[in-house]
């Protein structure tokens, strides 16, 4: 039947009835059933007269205005190749029996999708490939006109698919849809990839719809140089399931003598040239290099070659999804290496560690603008904090709440002596309080939070525990963004603005446990974004998928 990947439903397309869809698929199996036609040409110079006339036939025989199935496959941008066709049918991509030119250069440039970061099936790269080896039979000296006229259409579908996936990518940002949504499109991708047939340089046209962000340019030359220097190499995932000692640790040394980070020169017994080994890999994945095999490294050595590669091209995928341009100046949190980034005129002036989500409390992706930071703030306890933790400690030792500082809110916001609440009779089903932590060095947003409106109802703050800086495994918040150089941050933020509010002042509210608010000026944008793969003047940064959210994608986008 139809490939699977073309049948999910898109923006523009959606199938609205069980009634339709049957319609889709008799009309689909009703266009198909010329699919081993054959049209033999015996005379070279009647070849290009009957492709067009073969276009021009399987052009009539559209399901509508916007799908056309040629070779079992959907060919959705059928509304934007129409028109190069026109009147005359002209075929665009073969001349007097094989490919001219242009159909070359595309088909080359489908063959090798991959160093984009995409599939070359999307693009009918197998079906293309069957039909060149039939446009000539060079015993009979004659050509299929039906061939030729089908490998146009694929080819002319691919161009523009290949334009619209390089530009905005083939998801809905951040959703498990696979989608053809043009609207979502640079206003001119037509017209460039038009511009790109007319002058003959579409490899330049496409190249023109990708995104020009130093991030995506510096991704794609890693990748490819990730692709051509692992081209002779392979390896496969390390399984840690019923696996014993001796046979996991040669398991692992093959793994790691792949990729050079077992040196077999280095002194020592084997477990010391292992765990040295360990250590060049956890470094690779900017884990904790201790050479123990824990979470983390063992989900890292969980991936084969082609998952890393797949990584690298969601990474591409999501750089897709991005604005054209940043503002002049932002935050940037990217969650699976729990980093902030602070960007003005595409420099990078701060950086700092941040404690993200748990994967059981994931750390939300978001766009917004901070508006004020508060100095000395209260912590309101979100509800499944305190009806899940705080209640049931409170249960258990009622001095609880004293030693943490914190106070019992009830209805009209009255605070509420918590000797006179008969903890035990409420559960997390029936909880009529609750909790704020009073303000200080003790409390968990630490001494300023910094805000931003998001449905999430996550923010940026300092905290009281500040252990986990130092480590790799950044993992461990509810949802919220624990800052380190939150006084450097706060600094930044108010840069524009000293003349109302000079740096010693601003020290001088840090070092006095006094709540203020302080609105930002012009407010500043926040990115809080997923990368597994990032690159920079540097080379190439690989992290653990933490929430497994490439995991999700992958399955959709390399699913049989």
């Amino acid at each position: 039947m139809f490939n699977q990947r073309n049948l999910i439903p898109c923006t523009c397309y959606l199938l609205r009835s069980s009634l339709f869809l049957l319609f889709f698929i008799i009309s689909s199996c009703s266009q198909n059933h010329n699919e081993d036609k054959k049209v033999v040409v015996k005379k070279k110079q009647d070849v290009n007269k009957i492709t067009s006339e073969e276009i021009e036939e399987i052009l009539s025989n559209k399901l509508n205005d916007s799908v056309l199935v040629v070779k079992h496959d959907s060919l959705y941008t059928l509304r934007y190749i129409w028109p190069l066709y026109d009147k005359e049918y002209k075929a665009l991509f073969t001349d007097n029996g094989k490919y001219n030119e242009l159909g070359d250069t595309l088909f080359s440039i489908i063959k090798e999708a991959r160093y984009y970061g995409l599939i070359p099936n999307d693009y009918h790269a197998a079906k293309l490939n069957t039909l060149k080896t039939i446009l000539y039979d060079s015993k009979d000296s004659t050509y299929d006109a039906y061939a030729l006229a089908q490998s146009d259409l694929l080819l002319s579908d691919a161009y523009f698919r290949f334009g619209a996936h390089l530009n905005k990518g083939r998801f809905y940002p951040d959703s498990l849809l696979l989608e053809w949504n043009p609207k979502k499109l640079d206003s001119n991708w037509v017209a460039v990839l038009n511009w790109g047939l007319q002058s003959k340089q579409i490899r330049k046209a496409l190249d023109s719809l990708e995104p020009k962000h130093e991030g995506y340019v510096f991704l794609k030359k890693e990748f490819r140089k990730f692709l051509n220097e692992t081209e002779q190499l392979n390896w496969d995932s390390v399984s840690f399931y019923n696996n014993n000692d001796t046979l996991l640790k040669q398991q692992l040394k093959e793994r790691l003598l792949i990729t050079g980070d077992y040196d077999s020169t280095v002194s020592g017994n084997d477990s010391i040239k292992l765990s040295k080994a360990i250590k060049s890999f956890q470094l690779d994945f900017n884990l904790e290099t201790d050479g123990k095999l824990g979470k983390y490294t063992k989900q890292a050595l969980s991936y084969s070659k082609e998952r890393i590669i797949q990584q690298m091209e969601m990474a591409l995928e999501r750089w897709r999804w991005e604005p054209k341009e940043f503002p002049k100046a932002y935050f940037w949190i990217n969650i699976p290496s729990a980093q902030l980034t602070v960007y003005e005129e595409d420099t990078v002036v701060l950086q700092s560690n941040v404690v993200v989500g748990k994967p059981e409390t994931q750390t939300p992706t978001l766009k917004s603008k901070i508006n004020y930071m508060l100095i000395y703030p209260y912590w309101n306890v979100p509800f499944s904090i305190a009806s899940k933790e705080i209640l049931p400690a409170v249960q258990r030792d009622t001095s609880y709440l004293r030693r943490k500082n914190f106070e019992v809110i009830g209805a009209k916001g009255r605070v509420i002596d918590p000797k006179t609440i008969k903890w035990k009779k409420y559960n997390k089903d029936h909880l009529p309080f609750k909790f704020r932590q009073r303000i200080g060095d003790e409390n968990s947003l630490g001494v300023v939070k910094f805000n931003f409106n998001n449905k999430y109802g996550v923010y940026l703050h300092d905290t009281n525990s500040k252990k986990y800086f130092k480590t790799f495994y950044r993992f461990q918040s509810h949802g919220c963004m624990r800052l380190e150089k939150y006084m450097e941050v706060a600094r930044f933020l108010i840069r524009d603005d000293t003349l109302k509010l000079p740096y010693d002042t601003l020290d001088a509210y840090f070092a006095t446990p006094e709540q203020r608010k302080i609105l930002i000026k012009g407010k500043f944008p926040i990115y809080v974004k997923y990368y597994t793969s990032l690159a920079d003047s540097l080379g190439l940064h690989n992290y653990i998928d933490i929430y497994r959210k490439d995991e999700q994608y992958l399955k959709l986008l390399y699913k049989e």
